[in-house]
């Protein structure tokens, strides 16, 4: 992998932010439904969006799915795709 040198006004530099949110706003259950239906929207199927929870190389999902949870996530992904279903795939 290419190595490149850090330069302070990167235009490319990942910069995440966290905004307040209202009281009462589960702010990781808005941020996980966000994840979900955008991949659902670009027609990632459900097993590999659960994917992207569960690996460590994706920072957002996985911080979600370490603080709350595979059940948590799981939820979330029913109220998207409808409730899974033994045997079936998504």
């Amino acid at each position: 992998m290419a190595q490149k040198e850090f330069e302070a006004d990167d235009p490319y530099e990942f910069v995440a932010v966290r905004f307040a949110m209202a009281p009462g706003v589960d702010a990781e259950e808005v941020m996980a439904r966000c994840f979900i239906e955008e991949y659902a929207l670009l027609g990632v199927p459900r097993d590999r969006i659960m994917h992207l929870f569960r690996s460590q190389f994706f920072g957002g999902t996985h911080a979600i799915l370490e603080a709350r949870g595979e059940a948590f996530v799981q939820e979330v992904a029913d109220r998207v795709f409808g409730p899974e279903t033994a045997g079936e795939v998504r």
